[in-house]
């Protein structure tokens, strides 16, 4: 008997979606489709197997039947960093995709949304209790893709959770405060860094993945509406500043200065993240310090 799960990965071309393709890759327990706006380059990047890659509007029309039935979509296509019509656009397609899975018989569909629907200047971890408070057109989009997937499902057999996210780390996101610190670090011996009460939550890629595999594991019929996934651990910006000293120092690395500025900032980006242990188990493994090692070990090649 054929036990494996049909899996869709929208946006896979993306920092989250390729690292989920790296983590079911050749996993024989899965058959995975994996859509994104550049297949072709997508395609040369991931061996053949168990991942077949297509545009990103395949999920529409008469071919998505046959592909889109009893499959498990994880939607990690988000217009980021996006202008007005852009972003109105990605939601558009994101609201097509929920409806398009649901029309087609999907088995259910994992949202991936973001810490930032919830206050910004929050000063306790926020539970999957705590009120949305959406402070940006990133998170206002976020929160609407919750909106949409919820008002979609409601009424179908198709199972459905949004997993509001911690803001993710690992080599090649370089926009990350904890990768531009060891860009510094490594170009100049120097780390610049605003010392403040505000905590930042943060989670490995490689982490998240697996978190978000782990409900893949659990029976559907249970899941929560929304899952907060998460490290459970949070930072001050000089904690994450030493972190990066100490690992490049006993890496080898020169003498590090930090540079520090005082500011008054508040708030916190931490997440509760217990409900999901609860249901899957799922633990966080990578700590900050290693995290910081494999951004310093990918950034080093390139330098």
């Amino acid at each position: 008997m054929n036990t494996e799960k049909k899996v869709l990965i929208t946006g896979a071309s993306g920092f989250l979606g390729r690292n989920l393709l790296e983590k079911l890759k050749d996993d024989g327990r899965y058959r995975v489709v994996a859509l994104s706006s550049r297949p072709e380059q997508l395609r040369e990047s991931i061996a053949d197997g168990n991942i077949e890659c297509r545009g990103k509007d395949a999920v529409f029309g008469e071919e998505a039947r046959g592909f889109l039935r009893g499959v498990y979509v994880i939607n990690c296509a988000f217009p980021r960093n996006s202008s007005g019509s852009a972003m109105a656009d990605g939601l558009r397609y994101i609201q097509r995709l929920f409806e398009a899975s649901v029309e087609n018989g999907a088995a259910a569909i994992v949202n991936i949304s973001s810490q930032s629907v919830y206050s910004q200047q929050r000063t306790e971890p926020a539970s999957e209790k705590t009120p949305p408070c959406p402070e940006t057109p990133y998170a206002v989009g976020k929160y609407a893709t919750e909106l949409m997937l919820e008002s979609v499902c409601r009424k179908s057999a198709t199972a459905f959770t949004n997993i509001r996210m911690a803001s993710l780390i690992g080599p090649g996101f370089d926009q990350r405060i904890v990768n531009r610190f060891v860009e510094s670090a490594l170009r100049e011996g120097v780390i610049r860094v605003n010392r403040s009460e505000r905590r930042f939550g943060f989670l490995d890629v490689e982490d998240a993945a697996a978190g978000i595999l782990s409900l893949l594991s659990a029976e559907r019929s249970g899941w929560a509406e929304v899952y907060n996934l998460g490290s459970g651990k949070s930072y001050s910006l000089c904690e994450m500043a030493e972190c990066v000293r100490d690992v490049l120092t006993a890496e080898g690395e020169r003498a590090l200065q930090m540079l520090v500025t005082q500011t008054e900032e508040t708030g916190s980006t931490a997440l509760d993240v217990s409900l999901l242990a609860e249901m899957t188990g799922f633990c966080a493994q990578l700590s900050l310090a290693d995290s910081v090692e494999r951004i310093y070990k990918a950034a080093r090649v390139l330098l």
